[in-house]
């Protein structure tokens, strides 16, 4: 079973978690990514209830009235809460994050970070590694847990189904908070896939039923957006604005 996580096009506001129709960028955005998505077979199609969500979902598969007609529109699949953060303008959300990363510095700085786990002849080395180790908080908002707790029942559904490829509208934290469950990590490491994620990229993970185990094919595959610099973020652009 192939499951196609893709993120959202551009939302028309800046302003943290606000439930807003898509910027003219972001349907662009969608457009690219359904020209991408018809290299592959998608035989259902779940998004997100928010409205960003749903109207990429829309935009990408429109013409296929066989996978619109039977949209799936799942409130689970919505964006974490960012509690108190949210409608904040982005200053303000970059200064809380920018507070996070300097806190979990600092603790590092101090010595009181674990070292990794990773193998004992390159274990030290790894250890010199920064890796947060407290998950990070959003004042009255959800935790990694609660967002799995309701994502869950949906992962399951797709297990359980007959489906064997499946394209899934959300959103960037849902998907960092998926694959950190999905591959065994915790959720104080989960801003560790991707500082950014792009509008409209594509995260395909893999259900193997024989070994029922999950893997992740590509991450964050934003290639068909790559021509047009104008509709990507600043963070994946060439210092000259090439790619």
């Amino acid at each position: 079973m192939n499951i196609y996580l893709i993120r959202h096009g551009r939302q028309s506001s800046s302003d943290c978690n606000v439930n807003v129709d898509l910027a003219p960028e972001g349907e662009r955005q969608a457009a690219l990514l359904g020209q991408r998505m018809k290299l592959y077979p998608v035989d259902i199609v779940y998004c997100s209830d928010l409205i960003r969500a749903e109207q990429t979902a829309k935009i990408a598969f429109s013409g296929q009235e066989k996978l619109l007609d039977n949209l799936q529109i799942r409130p689970g699949l919505a964006e974490v809460d960012f509690g108190e953060l949210t409608g904040q303008p982005d200053a303000v959300v970059k200064r809380f994050y920018a507070d996070y990363y300097q806190e979990q510095l600092d603790r590092f700085a101090e010595g009181r970070v674990q070292k990794s786990n990773a193998l004992d002849e390159v274990n030290e080395f790894i250890g010199d590694f920064f890796v947060p180790t407290e998950e990070i908080w959003y004042p009255q908002g959800e935790t990694g847990e609660s967002v799995l707790a309701r994502v869950m029942p949906i992962i399951r559904e797709w297990i359980e189904s007959e489906y064997q490829n499946i394209a899934v509208v959300t959103h960037g934290g849902v998907i960092r908070i998926l694959l950190t469950a999905l591959f065994g990590g915790d959720f104080a490491k989960r801003l560790m896939f991707g500082t950014s994620l792009e509008n409209c990229s594509i995260t395909q993970i893999h259900f193997d039923e024989k070994k029922h185990g999950f893997y992740l094919d590509r991450f964050n595959d934003f290639a068909h957006l790559e021509k047009y610099p104008e509709l990507m973020r600043s963070t994946f652009l060439a210092p000259n604005g090439d790619m």
